[in-house]
Parts: structure tokens; sequence; C-alpha cells
């Protein structure tokens, strides 16, 4: 009996247990199921309701393939497929969405059904609004069916913008910035305020937190920054460009209708979170702007005007050239900077009347004091106006203090106010050509001359982008930058081909030296020349320049000059390996005419290190204009060197593209 009651009790356990397996089997097989289920459902299969119902729609309107899915994800051409130039994996809903329309197309449809959301975080339907606002419209979205969604964020940005129209916005060169030497481009989006400085703008820039020198020419270089698109007023940029940084401002009036601002606006903030690696010289502030417009007209395909040509750079410049090429800018309007603005006053002034608008701001003078002066009112006018526009220049710059400031410039305008307004504008400012008016950035030039015993034939290349003998409309007077510039020469006696010249970068700054603002004016120059040697030849020596020293106007166009400067030669030609030296340059630049430019030079050069010797030479550069983009040289030097003379003559056609 006691046996048999074991076995009974083993034979209950045992079925016990397997009822217990088979039920813990079917609750896995439960959840199993309901994990595929889910799983389907975020895959977007076409058994799942309104959503596959969705997709199906979108593949049979190849809405992958659509201009206006591959200008919102920023897809480009790669290879055989095609890739989206935006590097951060947030900006993605599917894992291969970055190089595949159609799932991130099934992706993004799956996420505007999701429920929930982590705390603080949009739902997707609002962090990417402009895919939803299109997608919506293309499939004709019943908003019903979808989980509430309240876009909070974006209705209260939507409500401080109210976006009516855009302007691309182009602040002109600043050579002391190596990210804007080349000019900079943002987009302005107008709002329904009469000002233009309450608008907002729209800036793409490189986050380069500290770095600077080698590592930050380095980084921009091969993509190592994060480049985001930022959103300020308007008023603020104006400030920073035009107060601080005496940039002239260039503003491109576009035809996008209040329709078009709007989907503009929405990739602004669809954007705004997101990054793409910053490359300076062609994924940089202007390239990246243009998808914003071709957001609001995905008909314009603005960006290919540069992505996959023969383009390995995008300037400022060429972008805004883009958009005229479109046909989409319906004015263009100055803003001259402050400075211009101060330079302007102080051009109608002698050098009392300037005294006593320096004494003003100094505090040395009272501007009431103006007043009872024994001046024409035209002339007190003037001096108390100039007074304003320096208070305001050295409140920009924090040179006095905000009381002091603001104290000093409430007494000007108060005593200023007394004087009333005269009928016309006494300072008138000229418009200046339209920096997409001018030369083109890319130079070709081929010709041949003389070099003391030789003919020789040149060809030479210069990527970007303008050097003081071009001719000065649309670029800023006294402002160099070649990039990249390489010569060969063909030298007959020798039957041989040679490098003449290759400068890395080529800059030069000769701003003027006035009596009001003093700027340093300055050079750097590095590359490889050929340079004449001990042994009476000529051979490539890497080279680098660098100088700086002082420049004043001479009359309407000229530019006299005299810098001091540091010279290094690095070659195993040289009897030390190198040459180490120290001079200056003095030269005299200014239009003989309208389209002929000349440049008259001379340079002493001492070298005490290394290998010693000295270089002194003198050159006459003329540029004569035939069209905006063609142009003939002639340059002429005279060097000595070693002891040894050398003359060098050449004749040029210049072609701009």
């Amino acid at each position: 009996m006691l046996f048999r009651s074991r076995v009974l009790i083993s034979q209950r356990h045992t079925q016990a247990c397997r009822t217990l397996r088979s039920a813990c089997l079917f609750i896995c097989f439960s959840l199993f199921a309901s994990l595929l289920t889910g799983a389907a459902a975020a895959a977007g299969t076409p058994s799942d309701g309104y959503l596959g119902e969705l997709q199906r729609l979108a593949r049979e309107k190849g809405l992958a393939r659509a201009r206006t899915w591959e200008v919102l994800l920023h897809y480009k051409p790669a290879g055989s497929g095609i890739k989206s130039l935006v590097d951060d994996p947030r900006f993605f809903n599917a894992p291969d969405g970055s190089r595949d329309p159609g799932a991130e197309l099934n992706a993004t449809l799956t996420a505007f059904f999701q429920d929930v959301v982590k705390e603080d975080e949009e739902h997707p339907r609002c962090r990417f609004i402009a895919r939803y606002t299109w997608l919506r419209e293309e499939l004709a979205i019943d908003e019903q069916k979808l989980p509430k969604a309240d876009c909070i964020k974006f209705e209260k940005a939507l409500a401080a913008v109210n976006p009516r129209s855009v302007v691309l916005v182009f602040p002109n060169t600043l050579l002391n910035s190596p990210s804007s030497m080349f000019g900079h481009t943002l987009l302005r989006i107008n709002t329904q305020y009469e000002s233009d400085l309450l608008s907002h703008a729209v800036n793409y820039a490189a986050i380069t937190g500290d770095t600077l020198g080698l590592f930050y020419a380095v980084k921009g270089i091969f993509g190592f920054y994060h480049g985001r698109y930022s959103n300020l007023p308007y008023y603020e940029k104006v400030r920073e460009y035009s107060d601080l940084e005496h940039r002239d401002i260039w503003e491109y009036h576009l035809d996008l209708t209040p329709d078009e601002a709007y989907r503009v606006f929405l990739h602004i903030w669809e954007m705004k979170e997101f990054y793409a690696n910053y490359y300076f010289f062609d994924q940089n502030c202007s390239f990246n702007l243009l998808f914003l417009i071709e957001a609001g007209r995905p008909s314009l395909r603005l960006t290919d005007e540069f992505y996959g040509k023969l383009h390995f750079w995008v300037i400022p410049v060429d972008t805004v050239r883009a958009v005229q090429k479109f046909g989409v800018v319906t004015k263009v309007t100055y803003r001259p900077s402050q400075g211009t603005k101060i330079l302007r006053i102080a051009s109608d002034m002698d050098d009392g009347l300037k005294g006593k608008a320096f004494a003003i701001v100094d505090r040395k003078l009272t501007p009431q004091s103006v007043l009872t002066e024994d001046l024409p009112v035209e002339k007190k006018r003037i001096v108390l106006d100039l007074a304003a526009e320096l208070s305001q220049y050295r409140g920009a710059l924090r040179m006095l203090e905000r009381d002091q400031f603001q104290r000093q410039f409430l007494d000007v305008l108060s005593a200023r106010s007394i004087l009333g307004i005269p009928p016309t504008d006494p300072y008138p400012i000229a418009t200046p050509t339209q920096p997409d008016q001018g030369h083109l950035s890319s130079r070709f030039r081929g010709g041949g001359g003389y070099r003391t015993g030789s003919w020789f034939t040149e060809l030479e290349w210069r990527p970007a982008y303008h050097d003081i003998t071009d001719l000065d409309e649309g670029y800023v007077r006294g402002a160099q930058i070649n990039f990249m510039d390489m010569s060969f020469r063909y030298y007959f006696d020798e039957d041989k081909l040679r490098l003449h010249r290759w400068h890395v970068i080529d800059i030069v700054s000769l701003s003027p030296w006035n009596g009001i603002f003093k700027p340093i004016s300055w050079k750097v120059n590095a590359g490889a020349e050929e340079m004449l040697l001990r042994d009476g030849k000529e051979h490539p020596v890497p080279r680098l320049n660098a100088g700086g020293g002082m420049s004043g106007s001479v009359g309407t166009t000229g530019r006299a000059y005299l810098l001091a400067e540091a010279d290094l030669n690095a070659s195993s030609r040289l009897e030390k390996d190198y040459a180490l030296g120290f001079g200056g340059t003095a030269g005299l630049m200014t239009n003989l005419t309208t389209d002929w430019k000349v440049n008259l030079w001379a340079q002493g050069l001492f070298y005490g290190a290394g290998d010693e010797h000295r270089s002194v030479a003198a050159g006459l550069q003329q540029n004569l204009r035939f069209t905006t983009n063609t142009s003939l040289s002639l340059d002429a030097k005279r060097e000595q060197t070693f002891n040894i003379y050398k003359t060098d003559i050449v004749l040029r056609g210049n072609w701009y593209y």
C-alpha cells in the first residue's frame, strides 16, 4: 500500500509538472507571438491596418523616389546608390535610412503611429514636422486615426516667427577669420514685422570649440567638426557683422511665396537638433543653406550646381550666383556697415571738425558745447553725427561701459535733435558692385615671356579666388586670397617643363590706415616656387613668407603700402639647408582707368641665418580688363640674388570661370 501510494503521488507530481510546463510554454508562445505582431507593426507590413494602407499607397506613388523626399533627407548620389549627407544617426528612423529612402519612408510612417515618447522628447510627428507635413498632404493622412501628438514647442516657435518670405544674406569678406575669409551666407526669415531687424536669421556653422591653429585647419578640411543650423534674431547678426566686424551686408530677396517660406521654416525646425560633418571646402555654411531653399521649392536644384560635379569647394559668393542663375532673386539690398557709414561722414570733414567729434567721445568736450560754437548748422550736425556713430561703435566693441555709453550716446542725440533733420540725406553712400557681379572665382591663364637667357610659355591655374591685381568690382579693395595657385613654365632652350610656382595659400590684406580706423595690413604666403640659388640656376624651394605693416588710400582707388617681412626658405640645395631673412616690401597699387589696374612694388630681403645672402627685386604688374571674366596681364620684374641679375617679363591672357 505504501509503495502504491508513493507511485500515485509520483504520477500526480509528474502530471502537475507537465501541466505547469505546458502552461509556461503557452504563455511564452503567446508573448513571442505578441512580440512578432509588434515587430510586424513596427516594420509596417501591408497587413497591419491603416499604417499598412499608407505604406502601400506611398509605394504605389513612388514617394521614396520623389524630389521632395530627396531634399528633406539630404540624399545625394554615392557610388552606385544614394546616401544622405546628414551624419547624425538620430536623423533616421530606419537603421539603414541614410542609404535606403524606401526603408526610411516606411519607418518614418511607422514612427508617426508611436503612442508614447520619452519624457521631454518630442513626438516624431513634431520632431520630423517637415516630413510629416509633406506625407500628410501626399497620402491624405487622416489624423483621427493617429495617436494624439501635441507639438507645443513647434507651435510656439511658428507663432513667434510667422514666416512670410526668405532672404539670402551675404556678409562680405573678413580676412582675419579663417572661416569667413571668403565671405559668408545665411538666411533671413522675414516675419509679419515691418522692421527687417526683427526677422530671424538662420545660420549653418561648424561647432569648433576653442580649437585653433594647425589643428583647426586640419579638422576643418577633413570633416572632424559637426555642422549645425541655428536660429537667432537678425539684429544680432547685423550687429556682429556690421558693427563689430565692419562687413558690408548684401541681402538677396527670394521670390518664395509665404507657403514656401513656411516649408523652409518646417525644415529648419526639423534640422535644429541634428548634425552633419562640416567640411570647409564643400559641405560648408553656404552649401547646406541651399537645402533649406530647396525645401521651400524642391524644383530648384541648387545643390546640384556643386555636388557631383568638378567642384572641390563651395565659395559663398558662388552660392549667391547659383540662386541668381535659377532666377529666384527679386531684388538686392545693400546694407553698409557702421564702419562704412563712419568713413562716409568723416570724408566731408576737415581735421578740426574730426577732432571735435573725437573730443566728444573722449569726454573732453560736451555735445551741448558744440551748439554754442561759431559754426554753420551743417558743420554742427556733421560733428554730432560722427560723434553719435563713433559712440555706437565704441559701445559695440565694449570700449565703453554700458552705463557710460548710454549716457554719452543720449547726450549726443539730445544735442543733435536741436539742430533738426536736413531735407535730404547729407551722407549718401553709393552702392558698390554686387559680390555676384564681379569676376568668377576660379582663374586659368596662359601666355609666355622672357627670363634672362630663355624664352618660355606658361600655364597657370588658380582654384580661388582673387588677388590685388584683379579688378576689384564685387570684391573688397586691397584684399587678396589665392588658394592652391599653381603655375608651370616650359623653357624652350632647356626643352623642359618646370613647376614655376605653387602657392598653397597667399593672403594679403591692405586695409587703409586713416584718421579713424587704424588696422594692421598683413600678408602670409606658403608654398613652393622657383628661386635663384648660388649655382646660378633656379630650383623649386619650399617657402614661407609673412609680414605686417600699414597701408593708406591714394585717391579713390589706390593703396600705398609698406610691410615688414620674414622669409624662410628650406631646401637641400641651400648650403645649410635653410635660409631665414628679414626685410620688407613697399608698393603702390591703383587703377589708371576703370579697366586698367597696376601695382608697382619693390622688395628687399636680407638672409642672416642659414645660407647668408640678400635678394632685392622690383616689378610692375598690370591687368587690362576686356570683359568681366577676361583680361590681359603684363608683368615685369628685375631681381638680384647671390649677386646674379635676372629679368622676367611675361604676358598672359586671363580667363575667370
